[in-house]
């Protein structure tokens, strides 16, 4: 099977890497991805890389019903239909010592085929996959699959993490080498891990070693059917401790499409100091903005004000309403409109609830939009004291869509909330990815979209 030479690999990861400007929207880009049921003439037996999302929570060694695994049972069913013996490659969180080994008992029960549980796969020094792996591929019976250990073991998963432009053609030769040694498994590879949008090895570099390629079932319905969907959005509700959520609201605000803007959270913190600044008037955000708590996870520093400052005067220039909060719940339980220097904001405020569910209804009832997005929660939700402002929010997506709104909701600690303080009928559609989606929303580029398209157009000539 054909594959990268190694000017157009080097090429492809520059891209990849995101150092090389997209050109195309994500709607173009997809349409260069090959769906699965192109890879429907490979014959019986076939070994087929998978990239799944295997990053899921375990309770004391157990994992429940969890959203991201169920996703994986189209592709893995359509695999074994076609009777390919499939190779699944993940990683649970940051952590390279975090076993998978909980993940495959969970799929020993929950899928039928699951072969063996391969921990030392790869061999670093000769750069290549060790007799274990090789044999647990040619032990597998058509339309079964095995699981290899945490990719994120290996030190080159992560490599393209912390490496800059300059240094991009030093590892480019290192990746070539470890993604040809992989061809040893299979040359096809199906990306299926709509969740796993950093720079990657897995995601950016092995893709451009294959012979064939393709998007997963349910990464490609997540993609173009409600990621699609929810870039159209005219109501945004952002929120949470993350300030590079700033970036990506920013690239939001930059696309034009969005009407009104509802921020809480951190991010709320930088955009609320920053309008201060813009108005001329002095604006505390308590703890957060002292430079004794710059080791704090809510910090907020000047460079994120700065970030806000700008985002803040785009959305002005577009006739974009970003509504911010005008109380709050300390860390103390209080209800207070301004914030000593003492006191962390928790939550946002009863009337800060009820302003929001009042400017989204109105705007439900005046716009042409009728999509609205939503992605974190407003507060310490897992804490009762700071749960209403997650709670409220969570009434006001359910009153959108009996208003006739589409409404979506990002992945992550947003989900949770909507399952905790309602349900996934309360909204059109819940995401199992929201760092993945916020970026189709800001017209980022997703690395694995990038590698799976170069891969693609480029055998094809």
């Amino acid at each position: 099977m054909p594959q990268l030479h190694s000017e157009t690999f080097a090429g492809a990861l520059r891209a990849a890497a995101g150092f090389k400007p997209a050109g195309v929207g994500i709607e173009e880009r997809l349409a260069q991805i090959p769906a699965i049921e192109s890879l429907a003439d490979l014959p019986e037996g076939t070994p087929v890389w998978i990239r799944a999302d295997l990053d899921v929570k375990d309770r004391d060694g157990m994992i429940g019903d969890d959203p991201r695994l169920a996703s994986l049972h189209e592709t893995l069913e359509y695999g074994r239909k076609q009777g390919w013996r499939m190779l699944l490659l993940g990683h649970r969180g940051r952590q390279p010592d975090r076993t998978l080994e909980y993940v495959h008992q969970k799929l020993k029960a929950t899928e039928p085929g699951c072969g063996p549980f391969i921990e030392d796969w790869f061999d670093e020094h000769a750069e290549t996959l060790t007799g274990v792996a090789v044999k647990g591929v040619e032990s597998l019976k058509p339309g079964q699959f095995l699981l290899f250990e945490n990719v994120r073991k290996y030190d080159f998963e992560m490599r393209l993490w912390t490496t800059g432009e300059a240094q991009l053609g030093l590892v480019t030769d290192h990746f070539a080498r470890v993604a040809g040694a992989l061809r040893q498994g299979a040359t096809v590879y199906i990306n299926d891990a709509i969740a796993a949008g950093s720079k990657d090895f897995s995601t950016t570099a092995l893709p451009l070693a294959m012979g064939r390629t393709a998007l997963g079932v349910f990464a490609r319905r997540e993609l173009t059917e409600h990621a699609a969907k929810a870039r159209d959005a005219g109501l945004v509700i952002f929120s949470g401790m993350k300030l590079d959520k700033l970036r990506h609201l920013h690239g939001i605000v930059q696309r034009g499409r969005v009407e009104v803007i509802l921020a809480g959270g951190s991010l709320a913190m930088a955009l609320r100091k920053a309008a201060g600044e813009i108005a001329g008037t002095e604006v505390s955000i308590g703890a957060a903005g002292e430079i004794a708590n710059k080791d704090e996870k809510a910090f907020v520093p000047a460079s994120a004000i700065e970030k806000a400052r700008q985002l803040l005067i785009e959305a002005e220039a577009k006739g974009i309403r970003v509504v911010l909060p005008v109380d709050f719940v300390a860390d103390d339980g209080t209800v207070v409109e301004d914030l000593s220097a003492e006191q962390w904001q928790r939550d946002i405020g009863p009337a800060t609830s009820a302003m929001f569910d009042e400017v989204a209804m109105a705007w439900a009832a005046e716009t042409e939009r009728k999509t609205a997005f939503h992605n974190g929660v407003m507060g310490q939700f897992e804490n009762s004291t700071f749960a209403a402002g997650t709670d409220a929010i969570v009434a006001t997506l359910k009153g959108l869509k009996e208003a006739g709104v589409a409404v979506y909701v990002g992945g992550g600690e947003g989900r949770a909330a909507l399952e905790r303080f309602g349900s996934l009928d309360d909204v059109t559609h819940a995401f199992t990815a929201g760092g993945t989606v916020l970026k189709v929303l800001a017209d980022r580029p997703l690395p694995f979209l990038e590698a799976l398209a170069a891969q693609a157009t480029a055998t094809a000539d």
